[in-house]
């Protein structure tokens, strides 16, 4: 039994010496771990800082010319503005985007009622362009107004060669008329008569 106490006593001994090895060589890592931290780290030179901080060169985005159908101030027809946007996959989205913003040019005003907002449009294989708008639309009053609503939309669609004519959609229905003169039942194609 003696030689048992012995040998539990001399086990102890032994894994009590290898810990504190196993614990020094921790605090060691630890120490110089810190070291390190205290190090100051070399600053990049001030040309790579500045290089680092300058915005990036805009990409050259490729535009395109398109022709917007803006009312004549006083009403009596349509004219057309050109202008330049970036050419993008839904070209027919971004014009009509760019109808709605309104003309630059004096002498012109917009067709469409104020707050108009394009909810969705399609392209079908057949080229019959569907165009979705806000009710904001419907607020046309009379029938040269309506025409020159219509035809700001139809006449800006036309000009790309996948639309042959346009079908009108209000706030996800498909209408019959947006003021209650010219009739959308059908699909409506360009009607350059009243640019002239």
């Amino acid at each position: 039994m003696g030689r048992y106490i012995a040998l539990a006593l001399v086990l102890m001994l032994l894994m009590g010496t290898a810990g504190c090895g196993w614990t020094a060589a921790l605090d060691d890592r630890i120490a110089s771990w810190k070291e390190m931290v205290k190090e100051p780290i070399d600053q990049p030179p001030d040309d790579v800082i500045d290089e680092l901080l300058q915005e990036p060169e805009p990409e050259e985005t490729e535009t395109i010319t398109v022709k917007l159908y803006f009312a004549r101030e006083k009403g009596d027809g349509l004219e057309v503005e050109e202008r330049e946007i970036p050419k993008v996959e839904g070209i027919a989205r971004a014009t009509i985007e760019e109808l709605l913003k309104g003309p630059r040019t004096e002498g012109l005003k917009s067709a469409l009622p104020p707050g108009t907002r394009l909810l969705d449009i399609n392209i079908t294989p057949e080229g019959t362009c569907i165009v979705d708008f806000s009710s904001h639309i419907k607020e046309v009053s009379g029938s040269k107004a309506e025409a020159l609503a219509v035809f700001s939309i139809v006449n800006t669609l036309s000009q790309f060669p996948t639309v042959n004519n346009v079908s009108f959609m209000v706030e996800g229905e498909k209408v019959d008329s947006i003021g209650g003169n010219i009739s959308t039942a059908e699909p409506v194609t360009a009607d350059y008569g009243l640019s002239e």
